[in-house]
């Protein structure tokens, strides 16, 4: 087996509009708190191949993720975005973020050169180690419900090389919103967690979890613009990013077989179907709840798009989520902001606490919320399509995604056993 690593820096131009926090707010960067960059993995087994990668961005856009695709030829590729919101908007979420066309355009050719030159940096492994940690419960929540569940876990793989700087790959879940409204551009505590990783010698890749319900404890407080608050939420970011690179330094170790499969799940997503009337109802309760406001404006957008295009609205989406099976352990890649409990179905039904579910894969298409919430009526079930042009996802959705991702993967497991043999 052989691993390399490559990046290549993002960072957009200052003035650009960054993403996130709320509608039209014209949140134009100022200064580069740290750089943006493209971080990725290149694992080789023979004949086999695939790639990791990572975006210090809120999410991808399907022309980006296409132009990555096809500038890697055959080779699989698993691309994530951190989710910052201290970033640009890649692909247009209504009122969240205005696309720089100029930036995006030179997007896909930097991603492919931190893709190449994992390719070229490509070395003999040593030694493959699985890593399982666990940070402490004092820095996340889960937002949509109080009692709702909560992945501290920190997985991921320690890569050594023959002759080559290590590679670690780490994964926890959370938004990455330390920063508050900040103008500063940032990769927020991912960034801080490679910088950490990488000052004991070492390349590093950070790979955010399901992390829909999941926000920093620093989102309870106010968001006020204030130096004191900007203060606090660097010093909680640098915390958060400590206890997960400290909770992976110390996390159990296992050994791993230099041994790697890759495969593509499909998966047919079932949308709400909607009269005409229920989309302009839904529009009209929006714009009560808050008369003139951005949300209001998001949903009459959304209401318009929905009735143009009302003849050609399909119920069903069709999506393919990435896996790679390395040392054994799972990795996949969902395209959305998934809740926690997704990845608990998967992880249960592989009996595979290590098993890696990430969130914000290829193109973003929005959250992915579960009966409860959508029962609630909450954000991620509701008001969120609106700003992602979509249409609701069935309830129970993402539960069924949980279960059969895990039956598809059974049976792909006992394939790669009889291939073997």
């Amino acid at each position: 087996m052989q691993a390399g690593f490559g990046k290549a820096e993002i960072t957009p131009p200052l003035g650009l509009e960054l993403a996130g926090y709320g509608y039209y707010l014209k949140r134009r960067a100022r200064t580069v708190e740290d750089p943006l960059f493209a971080r990725a993995v290149y694992l080789r087994d023979g004949d086999k191949q695939c790639l990791i990668v990572s975006c210090d961005l809120l999410g991808l856009s399907r022309q980006v993720v296409e132009a990555v695709k096809a500038g890697v030829g055959s080779v699989p590729v698993i691309i994530v975005s951190i989710h910052t919101h201290t970033g640009p908007a890649i692909k247009y979420h209504e009122g969240c973020g205005e696309v720089d066309g100029a930036y995006v355009e030179t997007l896909p050719g930097r991603i492919l050169k931190a893709c190449r030159e994992a390719m070229e940096d490509a070395g003999n492994v040593l030694r493959l180690e699985g890593v399982f940690g666990q940070m402490r419960e004092a820095y996340v929540y889960n937002r949509a419900c109080d009692a709702g569940p909560v992945d501290l876990c920190v997985r991921g793989f320690s890569i050594l090389r023959e002759g080559g700087v290590p590679i670690q790959i780490v994964s926890a879940a959370s938004h990455a919103v330390c920063r508050g409204k900040s103008t500063g551009i940032s990769a927020d505590f991912p960034g801080e967690v490679v910088r950490l990783l990488e000052t004991g010698g070492c390349h590093a890749i950070y790979l955010n979890g399901l992390c829909g319900d999941i926000d920093p404890v620093i989102q309870k407080e106010s968001w006020q613009d204030t130096e004191e608050e900007t203060g606090a939420r660097r010093t909680f970011l640098h915390d958060m990013a400590a206890s997960i690179a400290e909770s992976f330094c110390q996390g159990q170790r296992e050994i791993l077989p230099h041994s790697m499969e890759t495969l593509a799940l499909p998966f047919s997503l079932r949308l709400m179907p909607v009269t005409r009337e229920e989309i302009r109802e839904s529009a009209g309760r929006a714009a009560a709840r808050d008369p003139g406001s951005g949300a209001a404006r998001v949903a009459d957008i959304w209401a318009a798009e929905m009735m143009e295009k009302y003849d050609s609205l399909r119920f069903r989406e069709e999506i393919s989520i990435p896996v790679l099976l390395l040392g054994g352990r799972v990795i996949l890649a969902l395209p959305f902001e998934g809740f926690t409990a997704i990845g608990e179905k998967i992880r249960a039904g592989l009996h595979m606490a290590e098993a890696m579910a990430l969130g914000c894969g290829e193109e973003m298409l929005g959250y992915l919320p579960t009966r409860d919430d959508i029962a609630r009526g909450a954000y991620a079930a509701l008001e969120s399509t609106y700003l992602y042009k979509r249409l609701p996802v069935m309830p129970g959705e993402a539960e069924r995604l949980g279960e059969e991702i895990a039956r598809a993967l059974h049976k792909s497991f006992e394939s790669f056993r009889s291939d073997a043999k």
